[in-house]
């Protein structure tokens, strides 16, 4: 019998004998189970840095923005349906013959032709009629499908889409800050009013973009994971709080953008320069309804014609002349000069009544210049991070942010701090929504931010009809995105992980058995001779058995130790090369208000380090079965007789 230290003693001999042959083979699967390892010090440093920003923004959250989608009634399939044709042309008949009832009335003149042309074309030779496909979008035309849309569309109820998630919360006191009913609501850049006769560029601009930021009022617990310390908000001042993107931020404080060979020390400086100066930051935005923009329009254009034609000995200024307001101001227009005669006077007045009659009247006169105060920065959207370094990466999947698109914030709690008397209207009103309802001609959306007290809940509607299961999503009305944080999508990739660590311990585990089967079955071969002098003197099978156990236990061991070495270094070598980088994109993702917070690519405390090592040891172990059974099986005396 064969003791176990014996055995060891034993084993270590063999391993030492050819150290060479032991060397390649230690070498060859370290290197593959140290990338491994190396992948999971990498990823789960990764992890631990996620939750460490998460505590900075809404990481934490399980937060979704929720968009019930209009359903558009399909025209451009009905161009040429009769039936649709008809109630079109219905639509388009009783509205001239009303208009032109109430005009008579009221000495108006009225041309149906040249002021509502119908959509209706017809055929000069089948005499067919159709509608064109410009005219798709004709007000008669959209009243029509509307009306058939109205017929087969059922209510959205938000609470019993959300029925079946028994965690879902929908927060309340978030809307969208817009024009309505025609009216505009603009940001001016540089101070000044943005101006324009063309409604279609100011409805464009209402949707959002660089010239002209989107304003949301927002749940003020999700608003205050972005507050700085350094506000200073008095809601006696008539300005709205608002928190802002980090690359406005640098607009707003006039700093030009650092260039791209800008030192990541110098990117720092510039992070904590803009958090310093927050109490500086202001914008304004114009709000105008529509008979202002139409006065508006009306003014600028006699202004240019008067400019146009200064010279001109022939040219008459116009009866009724206006001023245009200063363009910092988002004023009112004025009139400068009335000559208009009794006669003028009296068809103006006719023209009132007719409009209020035929209701399109558009109301009096209204604007207001709507100053905001930074109190807070946000990351950057990641629309706007897209990039292919580590700190582009970091921005685009981890970030925290309020909403898509360039959107900025008013927290809801610091704006019911203001007197009402100090709110326009418009803002008034939107304060007593709970959803953010995007309403046009074509549009009719409305969104709601839920909070999942479960993630599984919450990654359970991105599957169902989220960003995690798009081709479902396309088909539905209702769609959600993760909001604030990229921390669902991440819970995903902990299982697209976990999954991709099984099935490389498998690939990379049965090469292993093969490379450690070789030189095991080799070493046994060499030692056959050895064997049967040890069954000669009294060994049983199990003794020589349990000496080449030790053998691939202590190659196995040595295997794991040189993957363990080697995973530290290269996580160690992905630390050092992208740690400064990618923390320069975490804090800039989540406006960190902590500069000290670090992104590091190295932590060694995953659940996986003693899979992969226990695994190695197993593979090892499995290894060695074949050829020591073969071996037990084998004749000692024939083995003692074989010289070979």
């Amino acid at each position: 019998m064969i003791r176990f230290f014996d055995a060891i003693i034993l084993a270590h001999t063999k391993l030492r004998t050819h150290k060479i042959r032991t060397g390649i083979t230690i070498g060859v699967a370290g290197i593959l189970f140290g990338l491994i390892l190396g992948a999971i010090f990498v990823v789960q440093g990764v992890f631990d840095s996620l939750e460490r920003f998460g505590e900075e923004g809404l990481g934490d959250r399980a937060i979704v923005t929720l968009t019930k989608m209009s359903k558009t009634y399909p025209v451009y399939e009905h161009l040429e349906d009769q039936q649709f044709i008809a109630e079109v042309e219905a639509l388009h008949k009783a509205f001239v013959n009303n208009k032109a009832t109430i005009a008579k009335k009221h000495n108006v003149p009225y041309d149906s032709e040249s002021e509502d042309p119908s959509p209706i074309q017809v055929d000069k030779k089948s005499k067919k009629k159709s509608i064109d496909g410009q005219d798709m979008m004709n007000t008669f035309v959209m009243q029509a499908a509307q009306a058939r849309q109205n017929k087969v569309a059922k209510p959205f109820d938000v609470h019993e889409y959300l029925a079946p998630y028994k965690t879902a919360k929908i927060l309340p006191n978030n809307a969208k800050l817009s024009g309505l009913d025609g009216a505009s609501f603009l940001y001016m850049k540089d101070g000044k009013e943005f101006s324009t006769d063309d409604q279609r560029k100011i409805q464009m601009l209402q949707m959002g973009g660089e010239d002209n930021p989107t304003l949301m009022i927002i749940n003020q617990s999700i608003a205050d994971a972005f507050m700085g310390k350094q506000s200073r908000f008095d809601p006696n001042k008539g300005e709205l709080p608002v928190i802002v993107p980090f690359k406005d931020a640098e607009k707003l404080l006039k700093l030009k953008p650092l260039k791209g060979e800008a030192s990541t020390q110098q990117k720092y400086d510039r992070l904590k320069d803009v958090r310093s100066r927050m109490s500086e930051m202001t914008a304004s935005f114009c709000y105008r309804n529509e008979t202002s923009q139409q006065l508006l329009a009306q003014a600028k254009s006699q202004h240019d014609e008067a400019k146009r034609k200064v010279d001109d000995p022939d040219y008459r200024a116009p009866s009724l002349q206006y001023t245009l307001p200063a363009d910092n101001s988002c004023g009112p227009v004025a009139t400068s000069k009335d000559t208009r005669t009794s006669l003028e006077k009296r068809f103006m007045e006719n023209r009132l009544a007719y409009e209020k009659e035929l209701q399109v009247y558009t109301g009096e006169p209204e604007q207001y210049k709507v100053n905001l105060r930074v109190v807070g920065v946000s990351g950057d959207t990641p629309e706007g991070m897209a990039s292919f370094d580590a700190a582009g990466m970091v921005q685009s999947l981890l970030g925290s942010w309020l909403g898509y698109g360039q959107q900025w914030a008013i927290p809801s709690e610091m704006l019911r701090q203001m007197p009402e008397s100090s709110l326009p209207s418009f803002v008034q009103a939107a304060m007593k929504s709970d959803s953010v309802k995007t309403k046009n001609s074509i549009l009719d959306n409305e969104d709601y931010l839920v909070e999942f007290g479960d993630v599984a809940e919450a990654r359970a509607l991105l599957k169902r009809d989220g960003l995690l299961n798009v081709d479902a999503a396309i088909g539905n009305s209702t769609f959600a995105l993760p909001f604030g944080s990229g921390m669902l999508v991440v819970e995903d990739l902990k299982e697209y992980f976990a999954t991709g660590v099984f099935w490389a311990l498998l690939i990379v585990g049965g090469v292993a058995i093969i490379i450690l089967g070789s030189i095991i079955g080799r070493a046994v071969s060499e030692g056959r001779r050895e064997s049967a002098i040890f069954r000669a003197i009294g060994a049983r099978r199990a003794d020589i058995g349990a000496i080449y156990g030790v053998y691939a236990f202590l190659l196995s061991l040595r295997v794991a130790i040189f993957a363990v070495l080697l995973g530290v270094i290269l996580a160690l070598g992905v630390e050092v090369w992208l740690s400064e980088s990618a923390t320069l994109g975490a804090r800039y993702s989540y406006a960190a208000t902590d500069a000290n917070t670090g992104f590091h690519f190295f932590s060694p405390f995953s659940i996986y380090v003693p899979i992969v090592l226990a695994a190695i040891l197993v593979f090892g172990m499995i290894a060695s079965i074949v050829p020591v059974i073969l071996s037990a099986r084998r004749n000692p005396i024939k083995d003692m007789r074989d010289d070979t």
